[in-house]
This record gives C-alpha cells, sequence and structure tokens, in this order.
C-alpha cells in the first residue's frame, strides 16, 4: 500500500514539472481580427467604421476589425465625406489609399454676380477669366478669397470659407467711381468714419481731423495716423488750417498745436479755453483762433486774448471765425451772434434781433461764418425751439439779408466753403450744396453721389481740381474733377 502511493506522488510531480498550469485562456496562432492601414490625399480626414468614430485620422490603421464587410466613412470639416464598403479578412493586414482630389465631388462650386455686371473675377489674386455673372467651379475647399473688378467702379472683395462639394452665392454691389471715391474703414487705411474737417497742404496731401481717432494724412496713396502725437492732447479734432508758409495748425477739444513737417510744438498754455473750435489766417499772415472763452491772435510769435474786457463785447462760445479780402475779422458765437473787428481797431456786434432788415425771429447761434472773395458776409443761424425763431442763412453786403434757399429738406448748416470762382459751398445735414453768385443752386445728394452719410461736414477743392467732403459715419469722399 504505502509503495503504490509513493508511486502516485512521483507520477504526480513529474506532470506538474512538464505542463504549465492552465490560466483561463487557450490561446491559438490565429486571430479572429485583421487591420487595415488608411491613407488619404489630402490627409486629416477622421475614420469611422460602421458609423463608428475609430479616434483615429487618416493616415493611420484601424485594428482589431472582424471578418467581414465594413462601412468605411471619412469625414473633414473642411472637405467633402466619402464611403465606401471594404472587406476584412481575419488575421491580415490591408492597405488602402483613396485620393479625394480625384473626385469632382471634392472641389467646390461658387455661382458670382454684381450690379453691374461684366466684373472680372479673381480667386486667391489669379484671374479666372469670368466676367460676372459666372459659376467659378473646381475651388479647392477651405478659405479663400474672390475679387472683382470693372473699370470706374471701385475693387470689391470678399473672403469665403466653404466646404468641399458645396454650392454657393455671392452678389456685390460695386461701387460707381466715375464720379466719386469715397474711403471708409472698410475699404481704405482710414482709421475713423466719423470726420470733422479736411485741409490740403501745398503738396496736395489731405489732412483729415477725426471726432475720434485724431488726426490723419493722405498723400493719395498712403494713410499716415496721428493719433497717438504727445503734443496733441485730444483725438477730437475741431478745426485744421495750412498757414502760406505751410504749418499745419490743429484745434482740438482740448488745445492747439502746430506742426511744421518735422515737429510739433503744442500752444494750450496760450489760450484762454482748450476747447478750440475754429482757425483763420487773414491777409496779414496773422492767425486768428476762436476759443470758448475768447478770440485769440498769433502775431510775430505772440498770442493775444481778445475778450469782453478789451472789446466791450462778450467773446464767449465762439463757434467760428473768418477773415476779409481786406483784413476784417469776422466771429461767430453759439450764443451772442456775429461780432466784427473792424480795421484792428473798432469792434461791431451784430444780434439777428436788432437787425432791421430782418423781419422773422432769427436766432444769434451761429454754426458757421464766411467771407467770400467779394466781400460779402454768409452766416448761418440755427434755429431755437425755446425762443420759437428758425434757422436762416444770412447775407451781410452793406446790410443784412435772409437767403431762402429751394430745398426740399430742412436746412441745417455744418460748414461753408468758397472756391476760386467764389461759389457758396455748404455742408449740410443732407448733403452738399453749391450756390453760385448768380443765385443758382445745385445739390448734391449722398444717395446720387455716393457719400454714405448725409451729415457732411466740411468741404474743399484741391491743387488737382478733385473736391473732398467729410462726413459723420460715411469716411471721406473724392469728388473728381469735372464731376461736380
Amino acid at each position: 500500500m504505502k509503495k503504490i502511493i509513493f508511486i502516485s506522488l512521483i507520477a504526480l510531480l513529474t506532470v506538474s514539472c512538464d505542463k504549465e498550469v492552465f490560466t483561463g485562456l487557450v490561446e491559438s496562432g490565429a486571430t479572429e481580427f485583421g487591420k487595415v492601414f488608411i491613407s488619404t490625399n489630402p490627409g486629416g480626414y477622421k475614420i469611422f467604421i460602421d458609423n463608428k468614430f475609430m479616434n483615429v485620422t487618416s493616415p493611420d490603421t484601424v485594428s482589431y476589425l472582424s471578418d467581414g464587410v465594413h462601412r468605411l466613412t471619412l469625414k473633414h470639416d473642411v472637405y467633402s465625406d466619402s464611403s465606401t464598403n471594404i472587406t476584412i479578412s481575419k488575421n491580415s493586414v490591408q492597405s488602402l489609399s483613396i485620393d479625394m482630389m480625384k473626385n469632382p465631388r471634392f472641389y467646390s462650386k461658387v455661382i458670382c454676380s454684381t450690379n453691374p455686371q461684366g466684373a472680372k473675377i479673381f480667386l486667391n489674386g489669379q484671374q479666372t477669366n469670368l466676367v460676372t455673372p459666372a459659376a467659378v467651379t473646381n475651388i479647392f475647399p477651405g478659405e479663400f478669397v474672390l475679387k472683382f473688378t470693372k473699370n470706374n467702379f471701385r475693387d470689391d472683395s470678399v473672403t469665403m470659407k466653404v466646404k468641399g462639394g458645396q454650392l454657393a452665392e455671392i452678389y456685390r454691389i460695386l461701387e460707381d467711381t466715375s464720379r466719386t471715391v469715397s474711403y471708409r474703414t472698410n475699404n481704405s487705411g482710414i482709421t475713423s468714419n466719423m470726420i470733422k474737417k479736411v485741409v490740403v497742404d501745398k503738396q496736395n496731401n489731405k489732412w483729415i481731423g477725426t471726432i475720434d481717432h485724431g488726426l490723419m494724412k493722405f498723400d493719395g496713396k498712403k494713410w499716415t495716423s496721428y493719433e497717438n502725437v504727445p503734443a496733441l492732447k485730444s483725438t477730437f479734432i475741431q478745426t485744421l488750417l495750412v498757414d502760406k508758409t505751410g504749418k499745419l495748425w490743429v484745434g482740438t477739444a482740448n488745445g492747439l498745436a502746430v506742426f511744421d513737417g518735422a515737429v510739433w510744438v503744442n500752444y494750450d498754455d496760450n489760450l484762454p479755453s482748450k476747447f478750440v473750435s475754429d482757425l483763420e489766417e487773414d491777409v496779414f499772415g496773422n492767425i486768428w483762433i476762436a476759443t470758448l472763452n475768447g478770440l485769440v491772435r498769433y502775431r510775430n510769435n505772440s498770442f493775444y486774448t481778445f475778450n469782453q474786457a478789451n472789446t466791450g463785447f462778450p467773446q464767449t462760445f465762439l463757434s467760428s471765425v473768418s477773415s476779409s479780402p481786406s483784413g476784417e475779422i469776422w466771429v461767430g458765437s453759439s450764443v451772442t451772434g456775429i461780432t466784427e473787428f473792424y480795421m484792428s481797431m473798432y469792434w461791431f456786434q451784430y444780434k439777428a434781433s436788432e437787425m432791421k432788415e430782418i423781419t422773422r425771429g432769427i436766432s444769434d447761434i451761429v454754426k458757421d461764418i464766411i467771407v467770400d472773395r467779394a466781400g460779402r458776409v454768409w452766416s448761418y443761424h440755427a434755429a431755437d425751439p425755446s425762443l420759437q425763431v428758425t434757422s436762416a442763412l444770412l447775407k451781410g453786403e452793406g446790410q443784412w439779408s435772409v437767403v431762402d434757399l429751394p430745398l426740399l429738406f430742412y436746412l441745417d448748416i455744418n460748414s461753408f466753403y468758397v472756391d476760386s470762382a467764389n461759389n457758396l459751398w455748404m455742408c449740410v445735414n443732407g448733403g452738399l450744396l453749391r450756390y453760385t453768385e448768380a443765385g443758382q443752386l445745385k445739390v448734391y445728394d449722398s444717395d446720387t453721389n455716393g457719400f454714405f452719410s448725409k451729415q457732411c461736414t466740411s468741404f474743399i477743392i484741391d491743387q488737382n481740381g478733385d473736391g473732398w467732403l467729410t462726413t459723420f459715419g460715411g469716411g471721406i469722399a473724392k469728388l473728381k474733377k469735372g464731376t461736380f
């Protein structure tokens, strides 16, 4: 009995040493799964098998695919999707290469239309040899630029992003530049559409004062910003003047500065008020500065302030100043009407209520005043509902008279300009007016002439004969010579 037990124990130990212990997993030399390597042109497609995202993008390998037919779907954020059936064999590795760009569905198509028709179409700067209306086909999906050009119209462009296989449409109204060229923040280097004043220097540069981004210069091609000049203590430009020596005077809501082309000088300390409303140079080369607390004369590098103490008349809330060909100075106030400085010696005040020639109620709120080349004084008086008085355009020529203009809208003048032919130009809330010496009136409205704003603020004609009109909200517009 003991012998039998000993033999059995030896046999059990012998079996244990020759064979591993069973772990519950039965391995086989072959598997039930296959693999597939997927590459695409272009790459970056998300790989889906049987509508399940496999957490890989092409090119990459998808493993553990069961034997049989599966649905392969490739998806991309920009390019078109694609699907096909693939057959997987167990215990095998396949390779699948798909060139998406050979499929016409990979590309996009854009139908382009313009008003007017006949504009050349450019795609990413390259001419397509198409003119509107036309369909631009075989566009590589993603972001691209379409540009439209036509003679006498401003170029227009649009940046689009279209997915592969997508059909898109674009329609653009082209701006007619045969008469007027408009410069705004969306089509030029100008920094603001809110413009108060424009002047022209001897080099025909346009100096432009905005109410929120300071001063700019435009040389016909390049825009230069002077918004951050330390001498300019405000970005609200009230008025500008180029004097006979070529210096630029800049009046702001918080001071006065002068630029000689190289150096800026600030003159705030020489003013009774830092709010400069208007600037003028007379025939003798004196610079006149209208402020809220007095009229200042700059002569021989010195400043002198005229106020009620030395003139006998209130010199407050001055809105405008102009000089006559013979040297008289005319000042407008938004409170006290008109004041004249005659022969640099005598002061005279003209209040609307005391003008015997005027038979209707007119306020003493003078918004602007100017003297034309014949010595006539033009003054615009705003309405004052509190006093039940209307607005009026006055002409001073020995005596005062009201000039009634045949307009279909309410007269609200922001500024005057007199050209070399002695035409009176009026920038109004409604457009631009030209009034000839013969009394003929022409209206240039924003809709017809492309100003993009009805609030016109200043006007000037440059050395080339082009007109420049500033607006609130519509930037600045160039009226081409011979069209106005």
